[in-house]
């Protein structure tokens, strides 16, 4: 008996590719291969996958890169076949994975528009009703009649994600795409993902970004070598995987230690301070390559003093200090920051790529400093966690979700997490 409340149903799937071994590299080569058979391996991106989302529910796909996420929703969305298995789908699907897929570069935006959306099954008069809407929300009133050649890489998308969100799809696909625009047509993207779950779209969400998963998804996944290796609560699978993470880091280290004892030595000379001890409080998950590491953290009020207890909306400057293992001239690097409540409920965060800050140039060794003016939050414990990467997201660097904790005291009296500013107006007067 079918059950309505399943959207999409997958079950023991698998995909396999071929991975050659060598290629001709001469002509007398290429003659060969036409009587030598090509030498390959076989490789499974995706193997046994089973798993079934609920209407409405929003899940979060995490794993390292090449560990079948992309592939994975690349098949539910139908652009590509499982080798074993099938997958069940009951509703109409828009995917923000590839982003502009089927555009045509001599077609005008608007042009675009209407071919897109016809895909869909939207007639021309639906569409003319819908496409101010599109317009808009693409902010690109001034080319929307300019060819598509004519649009930089960031105006393409632009246009391929707002004619995506606006199909009234049941499901919405998403791998790792919203860092389309600048950070205000971020966040309007955010937001309108926000908007969708909330009335009720279905959503299957590629991301890195653990406090995307902590925010947004009701259910977990984690893939590892085409395989699930974990699924439940978002934050239980987060920290499994945090975990695995942090534990494959050390055992990096230990190998790059082995091979080369004598420049780990002298880095220890660099990173430590006088009493021989690093100065950070290690309170949480921790992971990084290591070609940059954080080797001091403080926590700093008006008057430059270390401390962990503030008032609410106080001035904190968070200080660390980093130092390169790698020459600095080789990175390009983001760095973030993230605040959480001791149990673990997110409540901010940020980092220099989302703000637009992307030529950020590290020396061998440095500080880096955060200001906070008129932190608002309510009393109680809280942690600050950090992190530096790759500006590509292809490498995390160094990564502390915890790196500190700190107190928030005050004689306020409100209720949650953050204080507001705000006013009482009552019959046109203010309320002192």
């Amino acid at each position: 008996m079918k059950d309505d409340n399943i959207v999409i149903n997958v079950e023991n799937v698998s995909k396999k590719f071929k991975l050659y071994a060598d290629r001709p590299m001469s002509l007398k080569e290429k003659i060969v291969k036409r009587v030598k058979k090509n030498t390959y391996k076989e490789f499974y991106a995706l193997n046994d996958v089973s798993f079934k989302v609920k209407k409405g529910s929003t899940v979060g796909l995490i794993g390292k890169n090449g560990s079948g996420k992309s592939t994975l929703l690349k098949i539910i969305n139908r652009t590509m076949f499982p080798d074993k298995g099938k997958i069940s789908i009951n509703g109409k699907i828009a995917s923000l994975i590839e982003l502009g897929a089927g555009f045509h570069p001599e077609l005008s935006g608007r042009e675009n528009i209407y071919n897109n959306a016809t895909i869909f099954g939207f007639t021309k008069e639906e569409i003319d009703k819908r496409i101010p809407e599109i317009i808009a929300f693409s902010e690109l009133e001034e080319f929307i009649d300019n060819t598509l050649r004519t649009y930089s890489s960031g105006m393409y998308a632009r246009l391929a994600f707002s004619v995506a969100i606006h199909i009234d799809a049941d499901i919405l696909l998403v791998d790792e795409i919203l860092g389309v625009g600048d950070i205000n047509f971020q966040a309007k993207c955010a937001n309108k993902i926000y908007e969708m779950k909330n009335n009720g779209t279905t959503i299957i969400l590629v991301t890195h970004d653990m406090s995307t998963i902590d925010r947004l998804c009701d259910y977990a996944i984690w893939l590892e070598h085409g395989k699930i290796i974990a699924d439940g609560s978002p934050k239980k699978i987060e920290n499994r995987y945090l975990k695995f993470m942090a534990e494959e880091q050390e055992e990096r280290k230990k190998i790059e230690v082995g091979k080369n004892i004598n420049k780990q030595n002298d880095l220890k000379d660099d990173i430590q301070d006088e009493n021989n001890k690093i100065k950070i409080t290690h309170l949480g998950d921790h992971f990084g390559n290591g070609d940059v590491i954080f080797t001091d953290c403080k926590l700093l009020d008006e008057k430059h003093i270390d401390r962990r207890s503030f008032n609410t909306g106080q001035k904190i400057k968070l200080q660390v200090k980093y130092l390169c293992q790698v020459d600095p001239d080789d990175l390009q690097v983001n760095v973030g920051f993230e605040i959480a409540s001791i149990n673990g409920t997110y409540i901010y965060g940020t980092n220099t790529s989302r703000e637009g800050k992307k030529n950020l140039k590290l020396n061998k060794k440095g500080t880096i400093e955060i200001e906070l003016d008129n932190l608002n939050l309510l009393p109680g414990d809280y942690s600050i966690g950090i992190a530096i990467a790759d500006l590509e997201e292809k490498a995390t660097y160094d990564y502390y979700k915890n790196i500190t904790e700190f107190k928030m005291y005050s004689n306020i009296h409100d209720i949650g997490l953050v204080r507001l500013e705000h006013k009482f107006i009552v019959d046109d007067k203010k309320i002192k």
